[in-house]
């Protein structure tokens, strides 16, 4: 659920910031906007998953051991995605570039994070007895 939602916020940014015009009566900065907010809810709600605990090991197993990502990455997640979807930004979009980089940098950290969220529940899968 998360990388599909990172999907569309990417997908959605194209139109959203790049063109103008109508396609098949369709605006498409408007279809963008649409398109990536729902790809921010979706990926809310899959950083939102990450908190759940997730049971690493055989079940019936005497000790369990349990990975969840802390809420404070959790909380900077969601943050990122919302600077990255808000119009509202610390450097306006309209200072090429320095006004993209912001977005792109929140996006590469974003990106970052989950990866490493990703490795670390694999290595905790993995090490279970």
């Amino acid at each position: 659920m998360v990388w599909l939602g990172l999907l569309l916020v990417v997908a959605g940014a194209v139109p959203a910031l790049t063109m103008n015009g109508d396609l098949g009566g369709v605006d498409l900065t408007v279809a963008g906007a649409a398109l990536m907010a729902v790809g921010a809810v979706l990926l809310v709600a899959g950083i939102l998953r990450l908190r759940r605990r997730r049971r690493v090991g055989p079940p019936g197993a005497a000790a369990q051991a349990y990975y969840r990502t802390s809420t404070g990455k959790i909380v900077a997640m969601v943050i990122a995605v919302v600077y990255i979807v808000s119009p509202v930004d610390l450097i306006p979009d309209v200072f090429l570039p320095f006004g993209i980089v912001d977005d792109a940098t929140a996006l590469t950290w974003l990106l970052f994070a989950l990866g490493q969220e990703y490795t670390r529940r694999s290595r905790a899968e993995r090490r279970a007895p």
